[in-house]
């Protein structure tokens, strides 16, 4: 048997009674899990159901090509972040979150950090401490960051300019470009960093998370920032998610 701490992402439903769950662990990544008779058992149900953060005790087994299934046997709810299911556009957000978290790809790596994000994105959401929109930015750009696609932040990529006034964000080649070095500055794949949006894209990517979520930026920003970081998953990702098209319908 195996024990671990995961968070539920997603829930299918399996025959008459069953299900299998989608879990984020700190020490697999992004695993699935069976749970026998989850839909109606009193004892799973809270702990397996999304946006739960539990301990899960499963067992594995192999078949004759290697792949690995897994089993429930026990599980016991560490948080269930309750609040998020009271409202309809945190619920969206949540699942968007968990979209990202699914398709960014990292069953059988060890992600702590990206959990570390991951339940602190939920918290707050949880809480209502910190504007939602504001926390979809945080968390779509600092996820692709800790999974290895943090951009060339430190300055232009061609003068080692460390900011200007206008600094173009070079979204193919992942790196900024200063007013004077920009190749294409009309260019739909670029877009224009101010000194105060740069800064603050910096902040996303670079700061401690003790201090992460404890800012607050204009909305004239908001609107900026919400642009850049849809921009950059889309970029990267190159898939559109129904969680956050609902998300925008509810807001």
């Amino acid at each position: 048997m195996t024990t671990l701490k995961g968070l539920i992402l997603k829930e299918t439903d399996s025959g008459e009674s069953s299900k299998s769950i989608c879990v984020l662990t700190a020490e697999l990544g992004v695993i699935y899990i069976y749970v026998r008779g989850g839909r109606k058992s009193s004892k799973t149900v809270s702990a397996t159901q999304s946006f739960s953060y539990s301990e899960l005790c499963f067992e594995e087994k192999k078949n004759a090509n290697g792949q690995v299934s897994r089993y429930l046997n026990s599980s016991e709810p560490v948080k269930l972040f309750y609040n998020i299911r009271l409202d309809a556009a945190k619920v969206a957000l949540a699942s968007y979150f968990s979209e990202l978290l699914i398709y960014s790809g990292t069953e059988g790596q060890e992600c702590k950090e990206v959990m570390r994000l991951a339940l602190n994105s939920l918290y707050f959401l949880d809480e209502g401490k910190m504007q939602p929109d504001l926390l979809k930015c945080v968390f779509e750009f600092r996820l692709l960051c800790e999974i290895g696609m943090r951009p060339k932040l430190v300055g232009c990529a061609f003068c080692f300019k460390y900011e200007d006034d206008k600094m173009h964000f070079n979204f193919l080649e992942d790196r900024l470009e200063c007013e004077s070095c920009c190749p294409n500055p009309e260019s739909v794949h670029t877009m224009i960093l101010d000194k105060q949006l740069l800064y603050i894209v910096r902040y996303i990517a670079l700061t401690e998370y003790e201090k992460l979520f404890y800012f607050n930026i204009s909305d004239r920003y908001l609107k900026k920032l919400t642009e850049f970081t849809e921009r950059y998953v889309g970029y990267h990702f190159r898939k559109k998610f129904g969680a956050l098209e609902f998300y925008k319908m509810l807001k």
